[in-house]
């Protein structure tokens, strides 16, 4: 007795195909969502251990950070690196950029290919500056001990926590940034671009501008911020401009976003 086979016919293997085209659609963004919120959590956990390392470094060195220094093992993330157990990257970051330092990256960015000696980051690039990597700044009032541009500060000795038990727990330490670090001011102006794709001249060197090396959008119109006592979370952009960044700041929700 012949048995015969039935196939799928054309109509029925398009109506498959147009089912797993749909679910892919609706699946796709889901999935998307997920890896991002795994990146910022990631971004977070970055930050904790760079503040806690922060921490250790402020215990061990008579409750100060680091001296302000534009020299090769000196600037902060050279001296935050032994803390973070990579002191081979202290004198030689470029070398051992990998591995344990990869910390500095937030995963939403990712490195440029540049032969430049340093360079700013975009909120999704990352920053270069002597011989290191990364895509978080420091809160530069932090660090009082500045020879270099604490005269370009005038009347502004005040804002420094001179110590670092002065800085409170909502004091931010490090966050998102498309370089090195920043003094942020109540009055900084927004930038007109948040991907930071304008680079340094969105970002000028001087009183009114600093805020904007954190304001990009890099996480959702948001930013991760690391705290003193070494917590880390997401801070919507406008709120940049609400947190404790030095000592006399005082909040101004009155600003705008484009």
């Amino acid at each position: 007795m012949r048995v015969e086979r039935r196939a799928f016919t054309l109509i029925e293997l398009l109506v498959v195909i147009s089912i797993i085209a749909i679910l892919m659609a609706v699946l796709m963004p889901a999935l998307g969502a997920v890896r991002k919120h795994a990146r910022a959590s990631a971004c977070q956990s970055n930050m904790r251990q760079m503040c806690l390392a922060m921490n250790l470094y402020a215990l061990d060195h008579e409750d100060r950070t680091m001296p302000f220094s534009h020299q090769m093992g000196e600037y902060w993330f050279h001296q935050l690196a032994p803390y973070l157990n990579a002191k081979e990257y202290k004198n030689n970051p470029e070398q051992y950029i990998q591995g344990v330092m990869e910390v500095s990256f937030c995963p939403m960015t990712k490195r440029q290919q540049r032969t430049d000696a340093s360079y700013y980051g975009t909120a999704y690039k990352d920053w270069k500056f002597l011989g290191g990597e990364g895509s978080y700044g420091l809160n530069l009032w932090l660090q009082p001990n500045d020879p270099i541009y604490r005269k370009d500060l005038p009347g502004q000795a005040k804002n420094f926590f001179e110590k670092y038990s002065d800085a409170n727990s909502s004091v931010p330490v490090l966050g998102d940034s498309v370089w090195v670090g920043a003094w942020p001011y109540p009055d900084d102006k927004v930038p007109g671009d948040l991907t930071g794709e304008t680079g340094y001249p969105g970002y000028p060197h001087g009183e009114g501008y600093f805020m904007g090396r954190f304001c990009i959008d890099r996480h959702k119109m948001a930013i991760n911020l690391g705290f003193v006592d070494t917590h880390a979370g997401r801070v919507p952009l406008k709120e940049l401009w609400e947190q404790k960044w030095h000592r006399t700041f005082v909040p101004n929700p009155l600003i705008s976003l484009p």
